[in-house]
């Protein structure tokens, strides 16, 4: 059995491609985004056999990028229940879903005949287009294999950490039960002492 692991470990536990997806998103923490600059974003495709060390990005394509992380993030908090009641800003862009749908079409894909089993390739030459079509077909594949909604994003909305769901019930709902899980329980007790006293309850 594959333990949770701290909402800080960017190390992802997802099946095969997908955990592309997990470990891309997971890019962004509370302390630093690690594509923060065109470089960085190369790096971080070299890293993960997505780019070969020679290709360079523009700062174009490296906001691209983001956008693209943040709409992956939305899908799978999609995959989650209801983000909890938090004081905290949601860590979900509210227009990342729009953008990702507008990005998609710009980055074609082509079935590859000539591989056994045939499979989807990116139709771009460029290194980092390509790096960018392959994450939306790794989607695809985890869509087609059943493993996509087993990845999410934790219902802390301070958090947002990707998550692959190993539980037999697919209810997980925490990126780590010992930290946002337990953010959140503590508020709600706190919300029921409050109510119970009397006292106005912040929103």
């Amino acid at each position: 059995m594959v333990e949770p692991r701290p909402d800080n470990d960017p190390v992802g536990t997802a099946p095969g491609r997908l955990r592309w997806i997990e470990e891309f998103v997971n890019t962004r923490r509370a302390d630093r985004d690690d594509i923060a600059t065109p470089a960085q974003l190369v790096d971080w495709f070299h890293a993960h056999d997505l780019a070969h060390d020679a290709a360079s990005a523009t700062a174009r394509q490296r906001d691209r990028a983001e956008h693209i992380r943040e709409g992956l993030r939305a899908l799978i908090a999609g995959n989650n229940a209801e983000p909890v009641a938090s004081p905290r800003p949601d860590g979900l862009d509210p227009d990342a879903t729009a953008r990702i749908a507008a990005l998609a079409s710009s980055l074609p894909m082509a079935l590859d005949v000539t591989a056994v089993p045939p499979q989807l390739i990116p139709a771009s030459r460029d290194p980092i287009d390509a790096a960018l079509t392959r994450l939306l077909i790794a989607v695809a594949e985890a869509v087609a294999d059943g493993t996509w909604n087993r990845l999410k994003a934790c219902r802390e909305p301070s958090c947002r950490w990707a998550y692959y769901d190993h539980s037999r019930n697919r209810r997980r709902t925490w990126c780590s039960m010992e930290l946002c899980g337990n953010r959140a329980k503590a508020r709600t007790h706190h919300r029921r002492s409050t109510l119970e006293s009397g006292n106005a309850v912040p929103k």
